[in-house]
Parts: structure tokens; sequence; C-alpha cells
């Protein structure tokens, strides 16, 4: 986990720009209600990164608060999503309840359609409609709530319906299978989980919008088939459900989300000592990056840090172990 390739990629701005929509306000309360379970959010980074290439997402922040806390998400800002000006990334699960609006399926591999399209029709088979969108590499299905549904049995009906028709599930180090959003079973209080790519926005990287199977390519025309869309209710999820676990090679071992409060003692090196942790997300510590952070987005926190095994560390935003420690002022030393 420690090692990354680092990568430099130059990146000119294209020549040409998303097509901006009118934007009503029925769409924007559409929108709201069918995807919005909470007020957290992430916005796709307009550049790519230097090294890697990729398109990150980030908290927005408010920056006249000596806190720079999260700036909650509001209707200007779905507006700007669904007019192509900004894209958003949303939560599956609010905290205080551990509950989901909605459940996503993504997979972007190359049997992906193939899998998209059997997990589609197993589901209609037991009355549950999955909305198919587009997406760059494979697509997403959407399954719609009537009401916010427990995030755990969401996770369990569709892991243990995967595995029953062998679609395979992606795991740390995977580089094929379905994610699955919920990610997690519940959240601790505050916490956020892992974040998807809000429908009908403008992908960046694409500069394109990725529009659901099924309805006409207006905003107007797709909000109206999502709300008219069968909804998956408790009473069918309960049903689906009975008897059920997670199966066990995904069940997440607890770990204390609080970072812990060690120092070193020796000569070990340990990231933990000279970095603050921001938040928790899945089983790591984030952190804005030593290397990276410094000379980009002050808004990202692309360093990664195991919860289990603190020792183990990596920047998603293509930073080398090497790199990171001398912009600490620890080089390893030759040969180790």
């Amino acid at each position: 986990m420690e090692q990354a390739n680092e990568h430099h990629t130059l990146w000119t701005p294209p020549a040409r720009r998303p097509p901006v929509l009118e934007v009503s306000e029925q769409n924007v309360t559409d929108f709201w209600e069918l995807f919005v379970n909470r007020r957290a959010y992430t916005r796709q980074s307009d550049r790519p990164s230097t090294r890697t290439g990729k398109f990150y997402y980030y908290p927005p922040l408010d920056r006249r608060s000596k806190e720079k806390k999260r700036l909650p998400l509001d209707r200007a800002a779905v507006r700007r999503h669904l007019a192509g000006w900004q894209t958003i990334g949303l939560y599956a699960i609010h905290p205080e309840t551990q509950r989901a609006k909605w459940v996503a399926i993504d997979a972007d591999y190359g049997r992906a359609p193939y899998d998209l399209a059997g997990l589609r029709a197993e589901l209609r088979e037991d009355g549950v409609e999955a909305l198919e969108e587009m997406s760059r590499r494979g697509g997403h299905l959407w399954i719609l709530c009537a009401e916010p549904l427990p995030a755990r049995e969401c996770k369990i009906y569709i892991y243990n319906l995967a595995l029953r028709l062998g679609v395979p599930i992606k795991r740390k180090g995977d580089e094929e299978g379905i994610e699955v959003f919920p990610r997690q079973e519940e959240l601790a209080p505050g916490k956020y989980g892992n974040q998807i790519r809000g429908p009908l926005g403008v992908h960046r990287a694409a500069l394109r919008r990725y529009w659901f199977y099924g309805a006409p390519q207006t905003l107007d025309d797709q909000l109206a088939f999502l709300k008219a869309a069968r909804k998956l209710t408790g009473e069918q999820l309960r049903r689906f459900t009975t008897g059920m676990k997670l199966p066990e090679e995904f069940v997440r071992p607890r770990v204390d989300p609080k970072p812990v409060a060690y120092r070193s003692t020796g000569h070990e090196f340990r990231i933990l000592d000279h970095v603050t942790i921001t938040e928790t997300e899945s089983a790591d510590y984030r952190a804005q990056c030593p290397s990276c952070g410094p000379k980009g987005d002050p808004r990202a926190h692309h360093l990664a840090i195991s919860i289990a095994q603190p020792l183990m560390y990596h920047c998603w935003n293509g930073c080398s172990a090497d790199s990171i420690r001398a912009a600490l002022g620890y080089p390893k030393r030759k040969g180790a």
C-alpha cells in the first residue's frame, strides 16, 4: 500500500465545453426528493491531477470560517450540477438513521454490461425496478426507495443477489467487480462513507452528461421517468433479507474511527506522527498529502492511512512513499 508510481500528466483545457441546460425549480425539487439523503456532499474537480490525470472529488469548504467546515448541499449546488456548471458527489447513508434513499451498483470492467443485465433481470423477477444510467466505462444501476431504508439490509440484499448470480464484488486490490452503494452497513456519527457521482450531471473528464436509458434526454423527461419508476419498499426489503446475513468474506472488522494517539518511540517512521487526520473513510484515515497537498488544492485530502495497520499509507494522487517522506524531511535511508 505504501508504494505508488509517480506520474506527471500534461493537461490542456478542452476546446469544447459541456452544454449548459436550463434548470427549473421543479427540476431541483425532483432531484432533491429522489437522491438527496443528507446534506454532506463532494464536488468533482474541474481540472485533473497533474500526477494521475484523474478528476478527483473534494469536500467544498466554507472559506469564511476559521474552522473551514464543509459547506452543506443546497439547492443552488444542485442547480449548478443539473445545469452542468459543476458535478457533485452524493453520500448514501445518513449517520443519524443508518438509512439510505437509494442503492447504486457501479460496474466499469470488461464484462460489466453482461453482469448488470443479469442483475437487472434478477431484480425484475423480485419486482424491483433497477434503472440503468450510462457511464464512461460500464454503467450504473439505481434502485430508488419508497422511503429511506436500512443500509445494512440494502447491502445484504444486493451482495447475496450478486453472489448467487456469480457477479464479482470488488474488494480492495481487485481490478474487476461491482461496487455497491451504500458501501458500509452503518456509519459512526458525523462520518461520511463513500460517495458516488450524482446522476444527471456532467462527468468533468469526459465532459459528457450520462442519461438514464428509457426516457428522452431532457431533464424534465428524465426526472419524470425517475419519479414514475417503481420504488423499493421496506416490506419488500424485509421479505428479501429474512434469514440472510452479509457473506462472511465481506464483513468489515470493527475499528475505532478516532485517530490513534501514539508517537514514535524509536527510529521507525510513522506517518501519523506527521500529518493531521481530517476524516475517516471506510477503513482509512484521510489527510492532506505532505507531497502534493501544499502544491495543489488545499481541499483535497488524498493521503489514505490504514486504520488497522497505520504503518501503511497511500496517496491517491500518485505520490510515491519516497516523495511523501522527503516532503516531511524524513527521506528513506539507502537500502531501507
